[in-house]
């Protein structure tokens, strides 16, 4: 069996606003939803530029993922006309956006500290959850970094939200381990 692949589905709005696309609680209600369909690693990010939904899958959800968003915004007014649909199936298709995507941002200061600030609460607050993603696109992320790094201006941005995060989720991450190891020592002496 092939192994799953991080994919990620990015939905934003087609005029820019200083609000998030949807209401965290909406949020919530689609990752239950998706969850329970791709059965996999998954987690939403909602920032003012859009919703990023970050799975594991052999498949690709796109069309799943943007209809079903689409049934949370339609009862607002919304259609799906508002709506820009990007859908990246693969390493490489991630790494070359990822690098368009910050060279674009980094050219406005404000809106990137606005953004990177929203973006690493948020991985912050799902590393728990969302471990094998995050470690992952962090792994992108300094890919990017490091081919990117004769651009001083995109390094000197990205770089500290990235390397203060590794540092903070290193410590978590050993904190997890250690649980489930203990949880699954415990689980044997029982069973025994």
């Amino acid at each position: 069996m092939e192994k799953s692949k991080l994919k990620i589905v990015n939905i934003s709005s087609k005029g820019f606003k200083k609000e998030l696309i949807v209401s965290s609680k909406d949020v919530s209600t689609l990752h239950a939803f998706l969850k329970r369909i791709i059965k996999g690693n998954l987690m939403l990010v909602n920032t003012n530029l859009g919703l990023d939904v970050y799975y594991h899958a052999n498949q690709n959800y796109r069309d799943l993922i943007f209809s079903t968003f689409l049934l949370l915004v339609t009862s607002k007014g919304k259609s799906a006309d508002h709506y820009f649909v990007k859908s990246l199936d693969s390493e490489f298709e991630i790494k070359h956006e990822t690098q368009l995507f910050f060279q674009n941002l980094v050219k406005n200061p404000l809106l990137f500290k606005s953004y990177s600030n929203s973006l690493f609460n948020q991985l912050d607050v799902n590393y728990a959850h969302n471990a094998i993603i995050i470690n992952e696109l962090l792994g992108l992320w300094l890919g990017v970094l490091e081919y990117n790094s004769s651009n001083k201006t995109w390094l000197k941005a990205l770089a500290p939200y990235v390397s203060k995060f590794s540092e903070e989720n290193t410590f978590k991450a050993c904190q997890i381990v250690s649980r489930r190891l203990i949880q699954e020592s415990l689980h044997v002496i029982r069973s025994n």
